[in-house]
């Protein structure tokens, strides 16, 4: 399969919120094709470097923070706090999947905040970009989270 028969072709792949039309509209997950997903990378999650594994090198970029979570309700403690700033003003974020099958989602920042676990569900990792801010955060399954600041071009 090629890139651009197999992004996105996964969507039930996605937490069972952003599927469920009487949730997600009032969350207002949109699903992203892959140029506009491409550019949002472009933005946020392709100006660092990517290990063989799809991980961000962090021996080979600096970073801000970085924290570990040891079961979903820390996770969900941790995501609030990383996120509370850009819920409160009603931000929204971008979602980036380690796997491209899965379509990178747009949503607003209070969700990922209330549904932060089943945010886990999809795996193997993910990546949350806050649309128009300068930070990128990594969430690998291993409970490691780094965030960083997005370098300029």
């Amino acid at each position: 399969m090629t890139e651009r028969n197999s992004y996105g072709s996964r969507p039930d792949l996605l937490p069972g919120f952003m599927n469920d039309r009487r949730v997600s509209e009032g969350h207002l997950v949109l699903r992203l094709g892959l140029g506009e997903s491409r550019e949002l990378e472009a933005a946020s999650l392709n100006r660092f470097p990517p290990t063989a594994t799809a991980a961000l090198d962090w021996e080979a970029a600096s970073y801000d923070d970085r924290r570990c979570w040891d079961d979903e309700e820390d996770w969900a403690r941790m995501v609030a706090e990383l996120l509370s700033s850009y819920a409160m003003e009603g931000k929204r974020v971008a979602i980036f999947w380690g796997n491209l099958a899965i379509p990178t989602v747009t949503l607003p920042a209070r969700s990922v905040v209330e549904h932060a676990r089943e945010i886990l569900d999809p795996g193997p990792h993910f990546w949350i970009y806050p649309l128009g801010g300068s930070v990128l955060i990594e969430c690998l399954m291993d409970g490691q989270v780094t965030v960083a600041a997005i370098p300029a071009i």
